[in-house]
């Protein structure tokens, strides 16, 4: 039976491997009386010839419906985003699996099996041209347990993860769903997804660094403009009313790298696991259950049960259905990795969105937020870098995102030569242990010379508003500054600031007899643009 702990990130009972392994045999023997079908012109004679035996069938098939049906229907869902569409082909699947179970030559790898199933339903249903256009989502699970507050911040989370989810390519998000939100392996991720172990494991670390890229830019907006005036300068008054433009995002991104404070912060970051937990859960319908149970067991019904059987062919000697992405010859990664970037489109939905949210999900400084590619807990205290972890030249700025946006899977092509079946642990080489022949050199007593973030950078004076206060932060080392105003400004301000040091500055509006404009210079570097009305 399932175990009744429930799965950190999903809420669905944790199902051991032991009890994957026994449900296929189970399934596995069932199907050895399923494949022989009724004789010809003859729906009832298996029911009649099979007696107490055909009983043990119905229940191995409903131990499956009842482990599994409600997960794969949720992953259905994210496909299709269509409440009957996910249905039918949990239907198909699941009876498919029913048939076919005896098939599968390594019973460890039954749950990645029953998800490469489904989702081969899923693909067929959408390059089907009957498709309906029309979208019926299906209703999500509810958490009686959350209070108003509660769901007003899970609304505002969702709206962030969403973003940040949104433009990453479809292979991305359905690796980290697999991983994160279904408690697959990557290996199994690799075998459902229809890829080698070693892209499988590239594709998951790309799409997990970019998220978490994405969510500790949106830390650093929300949090980071008291300590560093220029993020707030570049963020603006967007900050928490709408997305960032793509140029801010990159400007603050850049600006990240460059300065102490901000890059201090960014060692505290967001953990996408738990960030996936506030994803909404498709509810599955209550009549599937039994419409899956009676194709196997009515006679009436029986038809279903070997057209399912029929439409999940073909399977590979190892029992394992041949992917509908299964082409082979890899044009379709060319193809992703020649589409433009939505790197940064991503970060600014995303840093607009935390800003609502707040700063709940921050971790401490090293911790990952959750599993590595391989769903193994990082130690929160570690600080090691992967090397793999470093975007490739694809993930590069782009102003303009893709034209297209779907919430169904991007096909994903298999190379040449097909993957291994069986999920195993991946192997991966030790890291080298650095060692030093000669002492290293004694770190360098030059002080580096620091630059001056402003902010805010505007200001709108009147008649009666006269004054604005600006602030100004020594960034990367000590900095001498000064400002100078022309008329009919003036401003006051200046001194030495130690790195991270603060200082003020205040820009007076000293007589308005037009309207005008104009522009506050600092020293070393750094501006503030003013205008003023007069009536």
């Amino acid at each position: 039976m399932p175990s009744l702990r429930e799965d950190l990130v999903s809420g669905w009972p944790t199902l051991d491997r032991r009890d994957d392994e026994r449900l296929a045999r189970s399934l596995a023997r069932s199907g050895e009386h399923v494949l022989s079908g009724p004789p010809p012109g003859d729906a009832t004679a298996p029911f009649q010839a099979a007696g107490t035996f055909q009983a043990a069938d119905t229940d191995a098939l409903a131990r499956l419906v009842d482990a599994y049906a409600a997960r794969l229907f949720d992953y259905c869902h994210a496909l299709l985003r269509d409440q009957e569409q996910a249905a039918r082909a949990l239907h198909a699947a699941l009876l498919a699996a029913y048939a076919h179970a005896g098939r599968l030559s390594d019973p460890a790898s039954f749950r990645a099996w029953l998800y490469a199933l489904a989702r081969n339903e899923c693909l067929r249903r959408l390059r089907d041209p009957r498709r309906p256009a029309e979208r019926r989502e299906a209703a999500e699970v509810e958490d009686v347990f959350l209070d108003d507050a509660e769901r007003t911040r899970r609304l505002a989370t969702r709206r962030l993860v969403h973003a940040a989810l949104g433009d990453l390519r479809g292979p991305e998000r359905e690796s980290l769903d697999l991983l994160l939100r279904h408690g697959l392996e990557a290996s199994e991720v690799g075998a459902v997804l229809d890829l080698p172990p070693a892209r499988a494991d590239e594709l998951i670390r790309q799409a997990r660094h970019r998220l978490d890229e994405a969510l500790a830019v949106a830390v650093i907006a929300r949090t980071g403009r008291d300590d560093c005036p220029e993020v707030a300068a570049i963020t603006g008054s967007a900050v928490g009313e709408a997305p960032l433009p793509p140029a801010a995002v990159r400007r603050l991104s850049r600006h990240i790298e460059a300065c102490p404070v901000c890059r201090e912060r960014r060692s505290r970051t967001v953990s996408t696991t738990r960030l996936l937990q506030v994803l909404p859960i498709a509810l599955m319908p209550a009549d599937l259950r039994p419409a899956v149970l009676s194709a196997a067991s009515d006679p009436a019904r029986f038809d279903r049960l070997p057209a399912a059987a029929d439409r999940a062919e073909p399977f590979d000697e190892d029992g394992w259905p041949v992917s509908l992405d299964g082409s082979g010859s890899g044009d379709g990664e060319d193809e992703a990795r020649r589409q433009p970037p939505r790197f940064w489109p991503a970060l600014a939905a995303a840093a607009a969105v935390l800003l609502i949210v707040g700063v709940g999900f921050l971790l401490m400084p090293g911790s990952s937020g959750g599993t590595n590619a391989n769903g193994t807990p990082h130690p929160s205290g570690s600080s090691e870098a992967d090397p793999s972890d470093t975007p490739d030249s694809s993930s590069g700025p782009s102003e303009t995102p893709s034209p297209t946006r779907s919430g169904s899977p991007s096909p994903t092509v298999s190379s040449t030569s097909p993957p291994p079946r069986s999920p195993s642990p991946a192997h991966r080489s030790p890291r080298p242990v650095v060692s030093h022949s000669t002492p290293p050199p004694e770190p360098s007593h030059t002080v580096p010379a620091g630059r001056l973030a402003v902010s805010p950078g505007s200001c709108a004076l009147s008649a009666q508003k006269t004054e604005c206060p600006v602030t100004v932060v020594a960034i990367g080392g000590p900095v001498t500054w000064s400002v100078g105003a022309a008329s009919p400004l003036s401003a006051s301000g200046g001194g030495t600031l130690h790195a991270g040091g603060t200082g003020h500055a205040t820009i007076t509006l000293t007589a308005c007899d037009a309207s005008g404009s104009g522009t506050v210079s600092f020293t070393p570097g750094g501006s503030v643009s003013v205008s003023w009305t007069c009536q």
